[in-house]
């Protein structure tokens, strides 16, 4: 019997990660053809079932699927830094809003800043994001507040993602905030949303998920569901920022409306939790970064939503001003930290639990046979150490459909 012919054999690791009950025992090994995943096991008998044109010794590395990172607003022209030095006096997330800095200080940046400006510096967002193992995210607009600055957000992700050869889920976030000059008209505000921008958006095809962010000082409740309706007519799928300070609904009415995902939680009150459990569909995003970047003494109740039965992932939240890393790995370790999670939970929760919140788990955030080849070599002994250290990165080599991509 002929072997069949593949393009690349990943061998020599210290164990692997594929999320495949089927994988052989003591596995070391990976086969790689057309850009997918064809074998998984020990590298002799790989080397019998096929042909490879090229191998590449791994030297004992821990490989993992590529990171899949389902929540990051990576649409940003300026940094925010000058804000961490407020929280450091005090100053609450809130109270920065007020004083005009907070998103709306990101919006006036992004408006300012031109498209052919705007996407080199989205590009390096993104390149930081590969470099930490990040091959499948999710990206968010929503620092533009305007027709115009969201389809251009939303346009330059697209652009950057593609020259880098990422995988975007992309989500319209035009319901971030309640922009300045609709301050005394918010209901105005969102008329334009649910009237211009997400048919614009649906027409260009430039999104396939919408998000609002459900928060005081943000959108009602009401105001949330008005446009999570018109966003589920319009053919969307439903993501939601609730229970992020305040439990005001958000996490009850995304399980109403079938969304995606309801994300942040560090508020989750009895009732969402409840309402989480007995969905068994809509997704918890926990995003423990954010709390620690912030200062914050409460998190998502992690344990109790894991023993419920809740489908999870963890993600950055990557953004200038609450949650400034583009760290997967340090996202992890602030799972295990503060949420509680073991390693297995935490790597599951940036891999396969985060691409099946985008609807991607046939092809993404596994290591099956027939999966794309998005593969990760971890300078790790094994997988009880992901997320173990923090403040440097594990991640060796990156593979994009079995292509080493140059960090």
């Amino acid at each position: 019997m002929n072997a069949a012919s593949a393009d690349l054999l990943l061998h020599g690791a210290c164990s692997i990660v594929s999320w495949w009950e089927g994988a052989p025992e003591g596995a070391d090994a990976l086969a790689i053809a057309d850009g997918r995943v064809v074998g998984l096991g020990l590298a002799a008998e790989l080397r019998q079932r096929f042909s490879c044109a090229r191998e590449h010794d791994v030297q004992g590395a821990l490989l993992v699927p590529g990171f899949v990172d389902a929540h990051t607003h990576p649409v940003f022209a300026t940094g925010r830094a000058e804000e961490f030095d407020w929280r450091a006096q005090g100053v609450d997330y809130l109270e920065i809003a007020r004083r005009g800095g907070g998103i709306l200080s990101s919006v006036r940046a992004v408006r300012e800043c031109a498209e052919e400006t705007l996407q080199p510096i989205v590009r390096e967002h993104l390149q930081r994001m590969l470099r930490h193992g990040t091959t499948t995210f999710e990206g968010k607009s929503g620092y533009g507040l305007t027709t115009e600055s969201e389809l251009k957000s939303l346009r330059v992700m697209h652009q950057a993602a593609e020259e880098l050869g990422m995988t975007l889920s992309s989500t319209f976030l035009g319901a971030h905030m309640v922009p300045a000059e609709f301050k005394e008209a918010p209901e105005d505000y969102l008329e334009i949303l649910c009237q211009e921008m997400l048919p614009a958006v649906q027409e260009q095809g430039l999104a396939t998920s919408a998000d609002v962010f459900i928060e005081e000082g943000a959108f009602t409740l009401e105001m949330g569901r008005r446009y999570l309706e018109r966003a589920k007519e319009l053919g969307f799928a439903l993501r939601i920022h609730a229970d992020q300070f305040h439990a005001l609904g958000g996490v009850e009415l995304g399980v109403e409306l079938g969304a995606s995902s309801v994300d942040h939680l560090e508020e989750l009150s009895d009732a969402g939790l409840e309402a989480l459990a007995l969905s068994g569909k809509t997704f918890a995003g926990l995003l423990p970064s954010m709390p620690h970047f912030l200062r914050m003494t409460t998190d998502a109740p992690a344990r109790r939503m894991l023993q419920a039965g809740v489908p999870y992932f963890v993600a950055t939240d990557f953004n200038p001003g609450s949650s400034y890393t583009p760290s997967l790995s340090e996202a992890a370790h602030f799972a295990r930290v503060r949420l509680r999670m073991t390693a297995e939970e935490a790597l599951h929760g940036v891999t396969l639990g985060a691409a099946a919140s985008l609807g991607l788990e046939a092809q993404k955030g596994h290591l099956r046979p027939g999966a794309d080849a998005d593969v990760l070599a971890l300078d790790l002994p094994d997988h009880f150490h992901f997320g173990y250290g923090f403040g440097e990165n594990p991640v060796t080599t990156v593979w994009l459909g079995g292509q080493a991509v140059s960090l």
